[in-house]
């Protein structure tokens, strides 16, 4: 599926979602997963990743390197957060690949 995807210095400028997008406690487990997967990845390898996240008004695509994840926000290169409760999936660039 195809999402608008936005620079990550529009990130601040988007209405998020407050609510969690996703709808149980094992989704929101292998989001937690993905997130660290990718903060290793980018730590060890400078590997980007696909960030697809909600807004209020739509879904959305961010290709960035993460930096940190916390229990509430993923830390992007250049200070830009996202809380983790609107990140509907990560894709690893080198998982694009195969």
């Amino acid at each position: 599926m195809s999402y608008s995807v936005i620079a990550k210095e529009q990130i601040p400028f988007c209405f998020l979602s407050k609510e969690d997008v996703l709808e149980n406690d094992h989704q929101r487990k292998r989001r937690k997963d993905q997130l660290q997967k990718a903060a290793h990845h980018n730590r060890l390898f400078h590997t980007r990743a696909k960030i697809i996240f909600d807004t209020i008004d739509e879904t959305k695509e961010v290709n960035a390197n993460i930096w940190e994840v916390t229990d509430n926000h993923v830390m992007l290169k250049g200070g830009i957060n996202i809380p983790v409760n609107c990140v509907r999936e990560v894709i690893l660039e080198s998982e694009r690949r195969t």
